[in-house]
């Protein structure tokens, strides 16, 4: 990074070199480090300043071999002498691993968005606590970074780095794998609505990852599309069932549709907000 601000971001052959040069020293000495989440962190900072200097190639080398180490990481390890789950450590790296990989460019011998594909593929087979959400708060960051990727023009990038909203822009190819790509994970999140059993825990959990779900649908998603919104009422209509729906952000989210309601265009709005109510038990 100080070579970077002493060029004021405008390598030299020279200084390209000795950037390429750090990265591999980089490269080659993180796998001896024994802490998996030392290891992450190192990949992805390590990721993060290859790419401000434009080395791209060694900036998708840390991504890759950050993704391939995700198995690794053990379900609880001890610190202080306390054991404690590790599923809140690994679904904070993965939400700033995503924030990261908005800007990164698709690589032109990969296909597209490959290392979204390749970090899901990986988290399919993770190991995750029996039951537990973090998979679907998971699946809910990747969500966002779909529809961030979807946009026209980014909401950030690096400085002499084209991200793929330069490459593809609204492609119709582009947003019809990006589409693809939602729709597994709608898929999955909704598969996993159907294995949570009847009791009482698996009810707040079931209601908890509809609404989740509902949440993401109605910002993020095209609710004039019939199937769409029809997906979204019923997800409704799920968390507030047996009366175990966040009741604070029902609330906000129905005032919220009735903002967008008003609206010109708010016609589609309307008509879901005319099919929800509130649950009568919280």
């Amino acid at each position: 990074m100080e070579t970077r601000a002493v060029v004021q971001g405008k390598h030299s052959r020279k200084t390209a070199a000795f950037v390429r040069a750090c990265a591999a020293y980089c490269f080659i000495t993180i796998p001896s480090i024994l802490n998996v989440f030392h290891r992450l962190n190192l990949y992805l900072v390590s990721g993060q300043v290859a790419f401000l200097n434009q080395a791209l190639t060694q900036g998708d080398a840390f991504l890759k071999a950050a993704i391939s180490i995700i198995p690794e990481v053990p379900r609880v390890i001890t610190i202080d002498r306390k054991t404690r789950s590790t599923e809140g450590l690994l679904i904070s790296y993965i939400q700033q691993f995503l924030s990261t990989l908005l800007i990164v460019p698709d690589h032109p011998d990969q296909v597209c968005l490959y290392l979204v594909r390749g970090l899901l593929n990986i988290l399919q087979d993770y190991t995750w606590e029996q039951s537990s959400p973090a998979k679907i708060q998971v699946y809910m960051s990747v969500l966002c970074l779909l529809t961030a990727q979807s946009q026209e023009v980014y909401a950030y990038h690096i400085p002499n780095v084209d991200s793929n909203d330069s490459f593809y822009g609204s492609d119709k190819k582009f947003l019809a794998e990006v589409n693809g790509i939602c729709n597994t994970i709608l898929g999955e999140t909704l598969d996993y609505l159907k294995t949570l059993n009847q009791s009482e825990t698996g009810l707040k959990r079931q209601a908890a990852a509809a609404l989740d779900l509902f949440h993401h649908i109605v910002v993020f998603g095209d609710i004039t599309k019939q199937p769409v919104a029809t997906l979204a009422t019923n997800l409704w209509n799920l968390a507030k069932k047996h009366g175990h729906g966040d009741t604070k952000l029902m609330v906000r989210l129905l005032d919220y549709l009735k903002r967008k309601g008003v609206e010109s265009n708010g016609k589609a709005y309307k008509e879901i907000v005319s099919k929800l109510s509130l649950q009568t038990r919280t």
